[in-house]
């Protein structure tokens, strides 16, 4: 991968981050070549997939205070470059200097707040499609979303209580073990530093600054492409890699692989998106 690799997160225990972005449903995540930045693709070819993002400021036995909402595609920050419609960067304490550009993907032990990002599909691994370059169709899969810090990593696997196949021709090729099915980024910000996210909401640029919070208080932004709501007695399994490959051009109907995924006989209660389906969100590393 691109992302320039951490073992050890900040602090001795780890600390907590000042804010988690937490990523989850249809998005393809894929960094540059630099590590300077993330640029998540949002599909919007998945049926009944909605984007939603979420700003929440948590503090200890207090109610969440949401700082932000948007729901729906976003529009274009620049209508001359037409890339990304929302952009997260961290500012430093000094005014003058350049904004910090700088994506990693943790590598080392699990933690309290993070595991491995390796436990990500990444699609451009040996065992899906590896070695090709991947081409993804910009007009359904932009305005992205430009993460330009974090550390990457594992939040979340998928459920114990089911068992996931990689299928091909509707044969099984190999079985899927617990896998990332939200992908996390952790920032820490120093003294005097602050996190901005740029955006457009009805065509009036928008901006929220997060600045280093106090002790006992952090953010949470949440980047979601999943349906609003799943009925558990009428939601059925489907295949994520299908919806992935509308915006996918490069890979041919031929050479296609498939998910499937059982759940077991004991399984009692399934939860929304990673149980269910698991609408995971996946990596394009390269080359």
């Amino acid at each position: 991968m691109p992302f320039t690799s951490v073992q050890q997160l900040p602090g001795e225990p780890p600390s907590p981050p000042s804010v988690r972005i937490f990523l989850t449903g249809q998005l393809i995540l894929q960094p540059d070549a630099e590590s300077t930045a993330c640029e998540v693709f949002v599909n919007r070819s998945a049926p009944n997939h909605h984007l939603t993002v979420e700003v929440r400021e948590k503090s200890a036995g207090k109610p969440d205070v949401i700082l932000m909402r948007h729901y729906g595609p976003l529009g274009y920050l620049n209508e001359q470059t037409r890339v990304e419609g929302m952009e997260i960067l961290r500012l430093p304490a000094d005014e003058n200097a350049e904004p910090v550009s700088k994506v990693e993907q943790y590598t080392g032990p699990p933690t309290d707040y993070a595991e491995a990002l390796g436990l990500a599909i990444d699609l451009n691994a040996k065992s899906f499609f590896g070695g090709r370059k991947l081409l993804i169709d910009h007009d359904c899969a932009r305005p992205s979303i430009m993460i330009r810090d974090g550390i990457f990593h594992t939040a979340a696997k998928t459920s114990e209580d089911m068992d996931v196949h990689l299928m091909f021709n509707e044969r099984p090729v190999r079985e899927l073990h617990a896998f990332a099915s939200v992908i996390g980024a952790n920032v820490y910000l120093n003294d005097g530093e602050s996190l901005l996210l740029g955006w457009r909401e009805m065509a009036v640029s928008r901006t929220l600054t997060l600045e280093k919070p106090p002790h006992g208080v952090s953010y949470e932004i949440f980047i979601i492409n999943d349906p609003l709501y799943d009925d558990p007695r009428e939601a059925k399994s489907h295949d994520e890699l299908r919806e992935y490959y509308k915006i996918l051009p490069s890979i041919n109907t031929s050479e296609r692989l498939a998910v499937q995924v059982r759940f077991h006989a004991d399984a009692v209660a399934l939860t929304k998106g990673s149980a269910k389906t698991p609408c995971m969100p996946v990596i394009i590393s390269g080359p």
